[in-house]
Parts: structure tokens; sequence; C-alpha cells
């Protein structure tokens, strides 16, 4: 009995500890930001405790509204020029002294596709970090989000709107972490760069793309996981900046898309490659050379961004995690493959890819088949095929992620 009163003793100092930081501890904004994505607009708002928020949209001009519940701004109010990526100026103050605004003065009709509030490292200044992930829709379909309004905006704003009373979306609780995994999708080649043709003129860099989209909707159909595509168009995407990408995107893996070819049109199946400093046979460090000249298409060559001696030590003091994740990774994608198509011999391969060197994400690069084979292109044109493969690679991240590496 006596321990059990000492116990709740100390648990009640403990929570009025608590509770007294807690009160003393206001949430404030550190700062806020806007970043061009492959297939989206990213806001960041770095905040030293958590906090409630609504998002809302405004019309006559077209803007979105964040009001942060109780917050303060640590980082100064102000008003920043942006002039891209649909977003004219971004604005931001006191709204009123329990509610801070941020505005998008918006050039182009966005709505947010994913809103979270995420955990951030311990012991540093930004202990959440607000992602608002918006993406361009039709002016219908924002304007179907727009209702008049009574409130005006912070006496920050650049410019005045009529008044409007905003009709906020169902207030979004923070989430102590992040539920569902971001996969960064990497669609092989694009632009000037065709990669591998069959016979039939079918180009590697269509199929890429349109696999990386159903892979992306399979993906995010689950409920499970969120994409972000290092390309979602025809256009090229320095090999370097793929990787960039990913890792400012914070994704949890890489899943470099590709499909090959060989002079033997007998060599069918899909395999999975790792990085490694030395390719594992003579075909794999052909295919890795083929792929790492795409830096030199149009006349641009970012190799200077990977010194060789550097990479090396990369590799072997920062890396042998990742690499290893990497491996466990290849390893859970093969079987759930060989489900749904015939594998190489030896379909785990090791190459020097420059996609899969982000130092800090697990990196796979996935040969779906090969364009030079009859029956493996055939196969790959049918979206069932298809739709069976990017089934695999759920089925495979969902035992990947049930043991984190």
């Amino acid at each position: 009995m006596w321990r059990r009163r000492v116990a709740v003793a100390a648990l009640a100092s403990l929570l009025a500890a608590v509770l007294a930081v807690g009160a003393q501890a206001a949430p404030s904004v550190t700062d806020v930001r806007v970043g061009k994505y492959a297939d989206m607009t990213r806001l960041v708002v770095d905040l030293t405790e958590p906090v409630e928020f609504s998002v809302f949209s405004l019309a006559n001009p077209d803007r979105l509204v964040i009001d942060l519940t109780a917050a303060s701004w640590g980082a100064g109010e102000g008003t920043q020029t942006i002039g891209r990526a649909g977003v004219a100026q971004l604005r931001f103050g006191q709204f009123r002294p329990d509610v801070a605004r941020i505005v998008l003065d918006l050039d182009k009709p966005l709505a947010v596709r994913r809103a979270e509030l995420l955990d951030q490292e311990a012991d540093t200044p930004v202990s959440h970090r607000l992602i608002l992930d918006l993406v361009l829709v039709s002016q219908s379909a924002f304007r179907a989000t727009v209702r008049p309004s009574r409130l005006s905006e912070p006496a920050t704003q650049a410019r005045r709107a009529p008044p409007a009373e905003p009709v906020p979306l169902p207030p979004l609780k923070p989430a102590p972490k992040r539920v569902r995994h971001l996969i960064a999708i990497d669609a092989g080649h694009g632009g000037r760069d065709p990669g591998a043709i069959a016979t039939n003129g079918l180009r590697e860099k269509v199929l890429a793309l349109v696999f990386s989209r159903e892979l992306r909707a399979a993906l995010e159909a689950s409920g499970r996981y969120q994409a972000v595509m290092t390309r979602d168009g025809d256009h090229k995407v320095g090999l370097h900046r793929r990787v960039e990408i990913a890792r400012e995107a914070e994704a949890d893996l890489f899943l470099s898309i590709h499909l090959d070819r060989l002079n033997n049109r007998e060599v069918q199946g899909a395999s999975v490659y790792t990085l490694s400093d030395e390719a594992s046979d003579v075909e794999t460090a052909e295919l890795a050379a083929r792929e790492n000249k795409a830096d030199i298409v149009a006349d641009v060559d970012l190799s200077e961004g990977y010194d060789e001696d550097v990479t090396k030590v990369l590799i072997s003091m920062v890396q042998q995690n990742t690499m290893n994740c990497s491996a466990v990774l290849a390893a859970t994608l093969l079987p759930e493959l060989g489900r749904v198509a015939p594998l190489i011999s030896r379909p785990h391969r090791f190459g020097n890819f420059r996609v899969l060197k982000a130092p800090d994400i697990p990196s796979v690069l996935v040969e779906l088949g090969f364009l030079s084979n009859d029956q493996d292109a055939e196969r790959l044109q049918s979206e069932s095929h298809r739709s069976a493969l990017a089934g695999a690679i759920v089925r495979a991240l969902d035992t990947y992620f049930r043991e984190p590496c």
C-alpha cells in the first residue's frame, strides 16, 4: 500500500511539473516556407509546440488560408513574394490574439491533398512541423469550396479582398507522428532520353511513367501510403535532382522504376537492384553505365556532383545502414514480384546507380522486365499485368514496414 501511495504522490508531482511546463510553453511559429515538387506544392510551417489548425479557401482573389489556434509568430509577421508553384505570395500574421493566420495568394487554383502535423527530432527548436501538400485543380473545383464571409484578413496583407466568411474544413487534430509512409516513386528517363525501346517502338520512359502513376494510385488507395513523384510528365529530371526530391519530401523509401534491354532477346523477367560500389556482373555494369549517362542527355553533365572518392567515403561511413535496409527491401520485393511475373536468374543484383545514392533513404531500382523480349513487352503493355505488379509492390511494402529496418 505504501508503495502505491509513494507512486501516486510521485506521479502527481510529475504531472504537476508537466502541466506547469505546458502552461508556460505557448506554440510559436519559427519558420514558414513554400517549395515546389514534381507533382505538388508544399507549405511547411515549423512550430515549437503542436497546434490545432484549419484550412479553407477564399475567392476574388483566390487564396488559401491556414489558421493556427493559440499560436504566435516567433518568426515575425510579414509578406514573401513566391511567384512559383501556383503561389504568387505568402502572407502571415496574428489574425486574433488566439489565432495566427497564413495566407497563400494563388495564381493557380490549388487544393489540399495532405495536411498533417508531424513530430520532429527531440532536442531541437522545431518540435513539430505542419505539412500541407497542394495540388493543381480545376477552377470550378476550387470555387466549389468557397463561400462568403464576414471576416477580414490580417493587417499584414498586401492586398485586401471583399469581406468573406471562411468555411473551414473540420479541424485537424495534431498527430503524434506520421501514420502513412511516404514513398518516392522515380519514373526512369524522360524528355529527350527515351531509355530502352521495344521492337514495336514502345519507349521505356513512357511505360515507366504509366506504371509509376498506377503504382502511386495503388499506394494511396491502400490508405497506408502517400507518394511523391520525381517526374509526372515527359520531361528531363537530372539523376541528382531525383534524389534531392525524395530527400526534400522526407520520403521513407525510394523506388526507381525502369525497364531493361539486352541484345539477347530471350532473356525475360523482373529484377531488383541495390547500390554497390561495383556492379555484380558485366551486364549490370553496362546497365548502370547506360542509366548514369542520362544526365549527359541534352548536353548537361551533372557527374561532378558525385565525386568518386567522396562517394566511396559516404558509402562506407554513412550509407551502410541505409544499404542494409535497401537489401532487406529488395529481399522483400522479389518474392511478391515472383508471384505475378517471371524473375531473371539471380534477381537481386547490385550496381553503382546514382539514383540509389540517397544517404538516408533505403532505395531500390526495380526493373519490371525486358522490352527487348517480346513476351515481357506484351505483358507490360497489359493494364491487368501492371496492376498485379503494383499490388505486389504494395504487399511487399506492407511486409517491410511491419518490422522497420
